[in-house]
């Protein structure tokens, strides 16, 4: 029943409202892409800094963009 609900609001949807959501999405991916280059940049001791160790930060960075 969700999917016929949702089916039903991207419908409703203005074409501006699609592309609106299209390019968000993009853009969620580009900065999730962005900071985990980042992240991997970071020595140990900026890590500990951040509360972060090696194995988790080894775990973000392998995440697909889309995760």
């Amino acid at each position: 029943m969700s999917s016929l609900i949702l089916q039903q609001k991207q419908e409703s949807l203005s074409l501006v409202q699609k592309m609106e959501s299209v390019t968000s999405r993009i853009q969620v991916w580009m900065d999730r892409h962005s900071q985990r280059r980042q992240l991997a940049k970071l020595d140990a001791r900026q890590l500990d800094d951040m509360g972060l160790n090696l194995k988790q930060v080894e775990q973000e960075i392998q995440k697909p963009f889309w995760q």
